[in-house]
């Protein structure tokens, strides 16, 4: 019954991957250590978060892929972030082994709803973001800068990819179209988690040996949905995507929410 779990909990965690950009980590832990007894109690934590960020690194490798082969990218905007978030998940993911790892917190859960609920409202970015101009202004500059600091440390520290973090800043704050943020975000993502799953790996091994058939079954069914989401979110014009993201976004939002205030 618990492999029955883990391959929802992937399925869920590969359509918001290739869908929305967020990372395999949100979904997956919350499920897991709730509904799967193997995952009760702070190890099952640990190691949840473990599984879920070996399977967001092949997971957001396989998204970026579509979203470059679609265009749908812009690292040029997002160098910045990208140095910041490398650099300082780097120095999250030490301070992490240092004091031990923590639960996804409330406010990424609250962001999630709210994300979800201003694409449901103004689902259509595209416009926006071909009015933007493509040299960072120096307001751009500054946000990049702190918010990929923060988003980094959190990353490594929380031992989460960051995308939904990513995704905000990368459409409200910066520009992008909901397609290019995503694109971008998790190809950022392939990098933070393949940083913080090895963490988490140098920390606790033999989560490879215990474990090693539940990563098989979730890193498989992640990436194998992330990719079909992703053809679908690229496929379709940007207004249906983002409906169908904001719909999935405050769903996934408001469960969460009820999962962490009443089970974790």
């Amino acid at each position: 019954m618990e492999y029955l779990w883990y391959v929802i909990a992937s399925l869920g965690a590969g359509i918001g991957t290739g869908l929305v950009g967020i990372s395999a980590a949100t979904v997956m832990v919350p499920i897991m250590i709730v509904l799967c007894p193997s995952f009760a109690g702070k190890m099952g934590v640990y190691q949840s978060t473990a599984i879920a960020l070996m399977s967001d690194v092949l997971g957001s490798a396989g998204t970026s892929y579509i979203y470059i082969k679609n265009k749908n990218i812009d690292i040029k905007r997002a160098m910045i972030m990208f140095v910041c978030i490398i650099t300082m998940c780097i120095l999250g993911s030490f301070v992490a082994s240092l004091v031990g790892d923590v639960v996804l917190g409330t406010f990424t859960l609250v962001a999630i709803l709210i994300v979800g609920i201003r694409f449901l409202l103004k689902p259509d970015t595209t416009k926006e973001a071909l009015n933007r101009n493509q040299k960072l202004t120096n307001k751009e500059i500054i946000l990049s800068l702190l918010f990929g600091l923060l988003i980094g440390f959190g990353t490594g520290f929380q031992g989460s990819g960051g995308g939904m973090m990513m995704l905000i800043v990368f459409t409200l704050l910066l520009g992008m179209s909901r397609k290019k943020a995503i694109g971008t975000s998790t190809f950022i993502m392939t990098f933070t988690a393949l940083i913080a799953s090895i963490s988490h790996v140098i920390i606790d091994p033999d989560i490879i040996f215990e474990k090693w058939k539940v990563i098989i079954v979730c890193a498989i069914v992640t990436t194998l949905s992330s990719i079909v989401a992703a053809k679908f979110a690229n496929k379709f014009e940007d207004k249906i995507v983002s409906i169908t993201t904001g719909t999935i976004l405050t769903g996934l939002g408001i469960m969460l929410i009820i999962l962490k205030i009443f089970f974790i």
